[in-house]
């Protein structure tokens, strides 16, 4: 009996290191292909964060050529406006074009007499002409608020486009999100 409860005490060895064995084998599985698992993830953020910085460099590179471009397009326009305002300047200096603005004589009317006819319609053509100078620094005024406008223009305009590309950036992410949830 000695023999048989020895016997059964070797085979219930052996059938215990058999299952610690197949567990171990089964865990060692297990683990290969979870660490195969994480190598491929980082194998794809890897791709990933390449691929998004590319993308990020691009866009970048895309809005500085836009917000370029818009800048030169203001310095031509303003230098247009700038020419159109020396030739009209230069204009009112030397006389050939001359600013007249209309007045109404300064007049105390009589309590009960209306003024004569011919009067009323004198003073409604009475101009004066403004002095050369003067008439240039006024030019200056709409000049100077026009170059503000474009400038404003121009602000709104890189918004703009600083806004497109966010849009566009966040539509892309988006994008990557659902096909990367659609694999998985």
């Amino acid at each position: 009996m000695s023999e048989l409860l020895r016997t059964i005490a070797l085979h219930l060895t052996l059938l215990a290191a058999g299952a610690m064995a197949g567990m171990a084998y089964q865990s060692a599985r297990q683990a290969q292909a979870h660490q195969a698992q994480l190598q491929t993830q980082q194998e794809q953020a890897e791709y990933t964060a390449a691929w998004l910085r590319s993308e990020r460099l691009a866009s970048e590179s895309r809005l500085h050529q836009q917000i370029a471009d818009l800048s030169a397009q203001l310095s031509e326009a303003q230098g247009k406006a700038n020419e159109d305002h020396q030739d009209f300047v230069g204009s009112l200096r030397t006389g050939t074009v001359s600013v007249r603005v209309p007045i109404a004589p300064a007049s105390c009317p009589s309590i009960g007499m209306a003024p004569p006819a011919s009067a009323t319609a004198a003073a409604q053509t009475a101009h004066a002409q403004l002095d050369p100078a003067a008439a240039a620094d006024l030019a200056a005024i709409p000049h100077e608020g026009d170059a503000a406008i474009r400038e404003l223009n121009l602000c709104i305009a890189q918004y703009n486009q600083v806004k497109a590309q966010q849009d566009a950036w966040q539509h892309t992410l988006t994008q990557q999100e659902l096909d990367h949830a659609q694999t998985h």
